[in-house]
């Protein structure tokens, strides 16, 4: 028994520290053992990582985040709200560097104007993921003046045109080391294309597969290659090689999947 006690205490910081939740019905599951079959600073100290998907309701995820106080990533699919300022106001207490969201469900529609410049919730960020495909059709929204983002990311989509949004992030963006756009496999055949007729030929620009977004948090899991880290290779390969923005190391592709590795 004691060993099994002592095992049980080696195993959870592991077992907890990156958590995809499946659904609503796993995020109760995990937010009960959080609360009733662990102490109190448990979810603080271990809880590092945790994926919120679309299906979990608003007041569940209130609930998640308040318990999971120590979160340092965190992916918020959830769709947009119509209150957002509870929500806010815990994202704003958590010390995110990492943050993959909707950015249309926590800023409502009277925020568009400055946008991220002063938002709480963004001003600690290293890494941004953001899942809205036609965030950038209009505007930067002020990524380029969060002061700390060295890594930002965003799913590309054919339509709607992109090209001025992303040259102002990273003519603007005093620390970013590398952007990364997500496409589907339908979109990657047109994607260099666009790129170099627009303009955007910078290096730290890296074009990844991408199919669900859970994909980014299973890698995580599971200790693979992330996005991030696959786009870090790249762009460091380039720079010491001095390679062009559409070139890439041996074991990479334009546009290459979760499974390529250096």
């Amino acid at each position: 028994m004691h060993v099994a006690s002592r095992v049980k205490t080696w195993v959870e910081p592991f077992v907890y520290k990156t958590v995809l939740l499946r659904g609503e019905k796993h995020a109760v599951q995990f937010l009960g053992a959080l609360v009733n079959d662990r102490p109190p600073e448990f979810a603080q100290s271990h809880v590092k990582a945790l994926c919120i998907r679309p299906s979990i309701p608003p007041r569940l995820t209130i609930q998640l985040l308040t318990t999971c106080s120590g979160l340092e990533s965190l992916a918020l699919w959830i769709p947009p709200q119509t209150d957002t300022a509870d929500l806010v106001n815990l994202l704003s207490s958590l010390p995110l560097t990492f943050l993959s969201l909707n950015l249309a469900s926590i800023k409502p529609s009277t925020y568009w104007q400055p946008a991220l410049r002063n938002h709480p919730v963004f001003v600690n960020l290293t890494h941004l993921d953001i899942v809205d495909h036609w965030m950038l059709w209009t505007s930067t929204h002020g990524i380029e003046y969060l002061p700390l983002l060295t890594h930002v990311s965003f799913r590309f989509w054919s339509r709607g045109s992109v090209s001025a949004a992303l040259l102002t992030i990273l003519r603007e963006s005093s620390n970013l080391e590398v952007l990364v756009l997500l496409a589907n496999s339908v979109v990657i055949p047109g994607t260099r294309e666009y790129l170099e007729k627009q303009g955007v030929r910078d290096i730290r620009v890296v074009v990844l597969k991408h199919d669900r977004d859970a994909d980014e948090w299973e890698s995580m899991q599971r200790d693979a290659m992330t996005m991030w880290q696959r786009a870090e290779y790249i762009v460091g390969w380039r720079r010491r090689n001095r390679a062009g923005p559409f070139d890439f190391p041996p074991g990479f592709a334009f546009g290459c999947t979760d499974e390529s590795s250096p």
